[in-house]
């Protein structure tokens, strides 16, 4: 969705970042819930978790990693290229709105108080 102003990451290498923070006051249900401190310290783990991407070392240069790790519209080189990922069908569409009407806590999408003028992300992917 370049096209229409949404960024995406796709010339620069990405990684997996994960945090664990007091966001009561926003996060949780627009801080209707609290952090239960009585439950500290919190941990997150992760077992078994294997990324399948093309890997850029980072002795090479971002230009040749980004060659390296880029698909014309007629080689597809991998999974991720493959036009069954770029859209839900309607099946996929419901399971994703069930899973967040049963476990979504927070969209930022959602949030007007933080973001008073929606995302490009936000509005072109709606699948309520």
């Amino acid at each position: 969705m370049e096209h229409k102003g949404i960024p995406f990451p796709k010339d620069q290498p990405m990684g997996v970042y994960s945090s664990i923070w007091n966001a009561d006051d926003w996060a949780t249900q627009g801080g209707r819930v609290k952090t239960d401190w009585s439950h500290a310290p919190f941990i997150a783990t992760y077992k078994a978790f294997e990324i399948n991407a093309c890997e850029c070392p980072m002795s090479v240069a971002a230009m040749d990693n980004t060659k390296r790790c880029s698909s014309s519209s007629d080689d597809k080189k991998f999974w991720w290229d493959e036009p069954n990922l770029s859209v839900l069908n309607l099946h996929q569409s419901h399971q994703l709105m069930w899973v967040r009407a049963k476990h979504m806590v927070y969209d930022y999408c959602n949030d007007v108080s933080r973001f008073p003028i929606t995302p490009l992300e936000c509005v072109h992917h709606r699948h309520n």
